[in-house]
């Protein structure tokens, strides 16, 4: 007669099992996440590619950034310029808030972030505020970044056009860089893999170039 397991070695078996995905499951979760990483960084590509298209047809010029009280969450949403003109898809009729169909993968029933130097729009407002809109952007930036850095509202003298970014995971609002509005141009504040945080950025900078975390 074939003798069975005893209970010694059942619970040998189950230590082991659960010795193995201990070890597995955190290089199981990287590994999505950094999956969604790259398919975030193809995706503002994409946005980006539909903002110089944009600027193309509009001679240089770019959509005015939005901020509503009414909406918090959904601050800096996609241009709805960009849905209007055909470059972006519309957003599902589920998703009302949304501009557009581009929901950011780590911030759901949210479109990505777009930030721009110069015009800005509130409370869903049609008017646009003449050079309201700034970005922190760091001095030396991209070559040779600084701690210093400065405010700018004027797309003419900002070396910085505009960002498109995701704010990734485990974004923190209560981080002082975040309550500071200081990102998300500054490489400090880009995803980091070993932290698992910081935002997934595309930035065009004044004579076009685009950097960022990619």
């Amino acid at each position: 007669m074939k003798k069975g397991f005893t209970l010694i070695e059942l619970l040998v078996v189950v230590a082991i099992v659960a010795l193995l995905l201990a070890i597995i499951m955190p290089v199981l979760g990287k590994a999505r996440e950094g999956a969604r990483v790259t398919a975030v960084g193809a995706e503002l590509y994409t946005i980006g590619l539909a903002l110089e298209a944009y600027g193309l047809d509009n001679d240089e010029k770019f959509p005015p950034t939005r901020v509503s009280c009414m909406i918090q969450s959904h601050f800096h949403q996609l241009p709805d310029e960009l849905v209007a003109g055909k470059y972006l898809p519309e957003r599902p009729k589920k998703y009302a808030p949304m501009s557009t169909a581009f929901e950011d993968r780590f911030n759901p029933d949210h479109t990505y972030k777009y930030h721009a130097t110069g015009n800005l729009i509130m409370n869903m407002g049609s008017r646009a505020m003449k050079n309201r809109s700034k970005l922190w952007v760091p001095d030396g930036f991209p070559e040779v970044e600084k701690e210093d850095g400065a405010f700018y509202n004027d797309p003419k003298t900002s070396p910085v056009t505009w960002v498109v970014y995701s704010p990734g995971p485990n974004f923190n609002e209560n981080d002082p860089t975040i309550m500071s509005m200081r990102y998300p141009v500054p490489s400090s504040t880009w995803y980091n893999p070993s932290k698992r945080k910081g935002c997934i950025t595309r930035i065009r900078l004044i004579k076009g170039r685009h950097v960022g975390s990619f």
